[in-house]
């Protein structure tokens, strides 16, 4: 049977310090910390802003390229912004990756949400291509999303890619503990996440000025609006910064684009190459929307911020990058972004190792990606259903035996009627069950479901 669900990196060892014994140790932190996932897939939660800027789709074309090439799976895909075209847009783009099963969360923290603006790619996204989001109000809370998930998870097993604001991320260290895990925030990141990386901050040899992601910065007041502090997104950021117990890695503005006011420290630009496909490609279209408002639709190259980070985050430091991870991070109430190197820190930042062209080419292959096959065949059928001492539904993760496919959602029927789509292993709302049986099957990206596992009586 099959059925269409609709919403409900790795680090490296650090540059060679001088100290032996500060090596001996960063090294040991890494394996101690990383565990058998330094080497293995990534399981990846990709936290995003799609609406003004064409970089988060880009990103996205490349995390469904690095799917199909089984570098990772895609467990969710969140949005920050306050735009209700922004998870449509989500939708849209793994739709048409053929993807469509795949969990799309919302910020729900906004006062209100407002339209995006008509030239927005997410807007046009969200009216010319379908969607499984019909509306941004379908999109699944966030933070809610993070938690059923990570409280399922191996322990450090979870990779979180920030490309966009830290809205949701912020909410989530602040969570409290909830039916699926009674950890609060904090420590279930720690629990759970095996890194974190994030687009934002400026490190240009340990220091810079943030440019906007993390709330900008008041020594650039004079330069740009946008990159001129906002003291509000600067609180929320430092507090993730200080309170994110997981390794925390930033890829700065530098790394992308340049220098926090030109691009003279080398620049990493794609997207021209977009070109080359069908004229309707959702990641073209959605670069020269963007483009269209800046001048036209030919020229859609631009910097790759959001695309290096990316890039790090799944595949590491490889030719392309190196990592300075055993230190702390400083961000100023003024946007200032200090590096510091430490015995025991687990936070720090990458710069380019290669030459930009060549990291760009790297990159651009991975946004024109092929579209994959849509995978009708049905993942396996989960099994090990049982209600465990705690009193909780709990059962054992399923596979796709199929390339390039995944497991990303369970359907939980009793008596044979529908009861919800699980985002993990586990069903917490036992009581709702009592007096029925109960079976469970399993959804890949693609929407296909598995057959029924074997009924469970719950007393």
């Amino acid at each position: 049977m099959s059925t269409v669900f609709a919403n409900e990196g790795r680090l490296t060892v650090a540059k060679p310090i001088d100290n032996a014994m500060k090596r001996l140790t960063h090294l040991f932190w890494i394996v101690a910390v990383m565990g058998v996932g330094l080497y293995g897939q990534s399981k990846v939660i990709l936290d995003t802003d799609p609406s003004y800027d064409p970089d988060d789709a880009g990103c996205m074309a490349m995390l469904h390229t690095l799917a199909s090439q089984g570098e990772c799976e895609i467990l969710a895909i969140v949005n920050s912004t306050n735009q209700k075209q922004s998870p449509i847009a989500i939708g849209a783009i793994n739709a048409f990756y053929n993807r469509g099963a795949i969990p799309v969360g919302d910020y729900k923290g906004y006062a209100a949400k407002v339209d995006s603006p008509k030239d927005n790619y997410d807007a046009y996204l969200a009216t010319r291509y379908p969607s499984e989001i019909d509306d941004w109000t379908e999109a699944t809370d966030a933070v809610d999303l993070y938690r059923e998930i990570l409280a399922s998870a191996d322990d450090r097993s979870i990779t979180v890619v920030i490309i966009g604001t830290m809205h949701n991320f912020a909410a989530l260290l602040k969570s409290s503990a909830c039916a699926f895990s009674s950890l609060d925030g904090k420590a279930l990141v720690e629990a759970k996440v095996e890194q974190v990386v994030t687009m934002g901050g400026n490190f240009i040899d340990g220091f810079g000025y943030d440019r906007t992601n993390w709330g900008g910065a008041y020594q650039l007041c004079g330069y740009t609006s946008w990159s001129c502090l906002n003291a509000e997104r600067n609180a929320m950021c430092r507090f993730v910064i200080e309170n994110c117990r997981a390794p925390f890695v930033a890829s700065g503005w530098e790394v992308g684009c340049g220098d926090y006011y030109n691009a003279n420290y080398g620049t990493v630009f794609t997207g021209q190459g977009l070109k080359k496909l069908p004229s309707d490609h959702i990641i073209r279209r959605s670069y020269e929307q963007h483009f269209k408002t800046r001048g036209g639709e030919d020229k859609i190259r631009r910097h790759s911020n959001d695309q290096c980070a990316l890039h790090y985050a799944i595949l590491g430091e490889g030719d392309n990058y190196v990592a300075y991870t055993n230190g702390v991070i400083d961000l100023s109430e003024t946007g200032i972004c200090r590096w510091t190197e430490t015995l025991d820190g687990n936070q720090g930042y990458i710069q380019k190792s290669r030459a930009p062209e060549k990291i760009a080419e790297e990159i651009e292959a991975l946004m024109m990606g092929d579209v994959p096959e849509l995978d009708a065949s049905p993942p396996l059928t989960p099994t090990g259903l049982r209600v465990d001492a705690s009193g909780t539904l709990r059962w054992n993760p399923s596979t796709d035996p199929t390339e390039g496919s995944w497991v990303v959602a369970y359907s939980l029927y009793a008596d044979g009627e529908f009861v919800r789509q699980m985002r993990g292993t586990q069903f917490p709302a036992i009581a709702d069950l009592s007096g029925q049986s109960v079976s469970l099957t399993a959804i890949n990206a693609s929407g296909s479901e598995s057959d029924f596992s074997s009924e469970l009586a719950i007393p």
